[in-house]
């Protein structure tokens, strides 16, 4: 089932290019978390430490308005699945969920980023750091499908969770193989990034853009098909697609153009 899960997660990735490069836009807050000297760059990713000054509160504010853009993206990343799988009118999808969808997203995301940071903090101070980076990592495995359980299901935050841990119990190998995929792609961009930087080349700008344009979407898009695979319709659907033979058709040639020269004969 998973190769099926990433033969279409990949094929929707491809014919929905633009929709991922969409997440460049994102790409404009880059300049800004350069300029305010308080945020640091490492795999992809931007990471703040928390000052009492007010450079940190700017970049709070910054970070803030980067997350409801970043859960705007993944709620249209979702949806383009969805549409593809199943016909949607997109005025009264926007209309009825899209932004609400949207929203629910980036409370999810904030309210488990400040769970993250205590949780962090506590293990930092108490000395027990490996626990605290455990249960941080649990807790965002148990989220993991909430994103998908929004935009798809319609749910509210706490559905979303719940049906997130239902996920995880009914599937756990395709939610593991996820998990696995995601960190080994992960440990590539890293590479990437470090032997970039060891040329001399700007690795951590390479790194943030292959992890909005390739790694999220790509990651988010092979969430919604395995997500969307406890249908069983949809999955008899998705697997007859995905595993039907590639048929290439010949082009039959009924004529010779004027400009050709035939093999045999003359052209009348």
């Amino acid at each position: 089932m998973m190769d099926v899960i990433l033969k279409r997660a990949m094929e929707e990735y491809v014919s929905n290019f633009k929709v991922m490069l969409s997440f460049g836009v994102m790409f404009v807050f880059l300049p800004l978390f350069v300029l305010l000297s308080s945020f640091f760059f490492s795999s992809g990713s931007v990471f703040l430490p928390f000052n009492a000054n007010l450079l940190a509160v700017l970049g709070l504010v910054l970070v803030l308005i980067f997350l409801y853009f970043f859960s705007f993206f993944v709620s249209l990343t979702v949806y383009a699945v969805h549409r593809d799988v199943q016909t949607l009118n997109f005025d009264t999808y926007w209309n009825t969920l899209f932004k609400d969808a949207a929203l629910k997203i980036f409370f999810l995301y904030l309210v488990f980023a400040i769970v993250f940071y205590a949780i962090s903090s506590v293990g930092f101070m108490l000395n027990v750091v490996f626990l605290s980076t455990l249960i941080n990592l649990i807790l965002a495995l148990v989220i993991m499908f909430a994103p998908q359980s929004i935009v798809l299901d319609e749910a509210t935050i706490g559905e979303a969770i719940r049906k997130s841990i239902e996920f995880w119990s009914e599937n756990f190998f395709i939610s593991l193989s996820i998990f696995v995929l995601t960190t080994v792609l992960l440990f590539i961009i890293l590479l990437i990034e470090l032997g970039l930087d060891l040329m001399g080349l700007p690795g951590i700008m390479v790194s943030f853009f292959l992890v909005l344009v390739v790694l999220v979407p790509f990651i988010e898009q092979t969430k919604s098909y395995a997500y969307l695979m406890k249908v069983a319709l949809l999955k008899s659907n998705e697997v007859s697609h995905a595993r039907a033979p590639h048929i290439e058709r010949v082009k039959q040639l009924l004529g010779t153009r004027l400009r050709e020269r035939p093999k045999h004969g003359n052209k009348l």
